[in-house]
């Protein structure tokens, strides 16, 4: 599969409400890869562009907008969005956060038994503690959605299509604004942090779906668990997955040669603008939004909303566009019954 990522917002801390940054990913098959891009071909026609421009939202009707969603949710493809109101976020907020986050870390390192263990353990954690409020808060919403898309997509496509497990192609759009941030996040932060996450909440696993093509090339055997992982659970791993492995072919790329990326673009320029209430017809479009993403666990928007500071806020135009789009979003699991569910712990 193809992960194609953008963001829009600055991440800037403002003292507005409704100062919303966006983190995207549009999670497109290789069977699918055409369609997407023969959508967004015909968007630019009716829009009198040539296929190598690049359209922005800003140059795109609302009427067009909604063709082109609505295109878009016949294809396999599906999008996570992870958001934050920095207008809602104090510094000093931000920082107790960062410091909860390093110390959790830290706790791990007396369990560990090899050098190897303390010495991840020390490089993470200081990695966390030399950002700034601003940094930390964008990394926590870019682990955040690429947590989304490990756990999901695994979950999503074992029931419809298993190949597209076999491989996780990143690109990420190289006008990002915060691309060292980004580059370090997958390098660096995102395994631990996300198997730290994972060790607390296990991924979720269903015994009849396919995982056959990403267990081949993302699943430790199990006596190929590494030691660190195995001390810092406290118990036996049944299982573990290679995170490593599903980030390494990350690149960022211009969006120019990457049409996947122009739809992400549109996509998290998009979102934001429905979470400030941006839309004439705001309640239609968050719908349709909402209808290219997945149904999260219980009764949570399609779309992560992250606070920092407090308690989600439920009321307000970007509550209303969230609670919206989860009335239309896919649901995970295909009907079936007796589905038997088993959770295995992994990196």
């Amino acid at each position: 599969m193809f992960i194609y990522v953008d963001e829009s917002g600055s991440f800037v801390p403002s003292s507005s409400s409704g100062s919303w940054s966006v983190v995207a990913a549009y999670v497109v098959p290789e069977i699918s890869r055409k369609q997407v891009e023969g959508a967004l071909k015909a968007l630019k026609r009716r829009l009198g562009c040539g296929y190598r421009d690049e359209v922005k939202l800003k140059d795109v009707p609302e009427s067009e907008f909604k063709v082109f969603l609505a295109q878009l949710r016949e294809f396999e493809s599906v999008l996570f969005v992870s958001g934050i109101d920095l207008g809602h976020e104090d510094t000093e907020s931000i920082v107790r956060h960062q410091a909860d986050q390093v110390q959790r870390v830290r706790v791990n390192r007396p369990k560990m038994l090899y050098e190897e263990g303390r010495a991840l353990i020390d490089d993470l954690s200081g990695r966390l503690e030399r950002l700034s409020p601003q940094l930390y808060a964008q990394l926590v919403v870019q682990v955040d959605l690429i947590d989304q898309v490990f756990r999901a997509s695994t979950l999503y496509y074992a029931q419809r299509l298993p190949a597209t497990l076999g491989s996780f192609r990143w690109r990420i759009d190289e006008k990002n604004s915060a691309r060292p941030l980004f580059e370090q996040t997958l390098s660096h932060m995102a395994s631990p942090l996300i198997q730290a996450k994972s060790l607390e909440a296990p991924g979720i696993f269903v015994e009849e779906f396919d995982y056959s093509y990403f267990e081949k090339n993302f699943r430790y055997a199990t006596a190929d668990v590494p030691s660190y992982v195995q001390e810092a659970a406290g118990r036996p791993i049944e299982s573990a997955v290679n995170l490593g492995a599903v980030f390494r072919d990350s690149k960022f790329v211009r969006s120019h040669d990457f049409p996947g990326v122009q739809v992400a673009d549109l996509l998290a320029s998009a979102w934001r603008r429905a979470l400030r209430g941006g839309f004439d017809a705001n309640d239609e479009m968050a719908s349709l939004l909402g209808s290219l993403t997945v149904q999260r666990q219980k009764s949570d928007p399609s779309i992560h909303l992250i606070s920092l500071s407090h308690d989600q806020i439920e009321t307000g135009t970007a509550y209303l566009a969230a609670s919206i789009a989860r009335r239309s979003a896919r649901s995970m699991l295909l009907p079936r019954s007796a589905l038997r569910r088993h959770t295995r712990r992994y990196l």
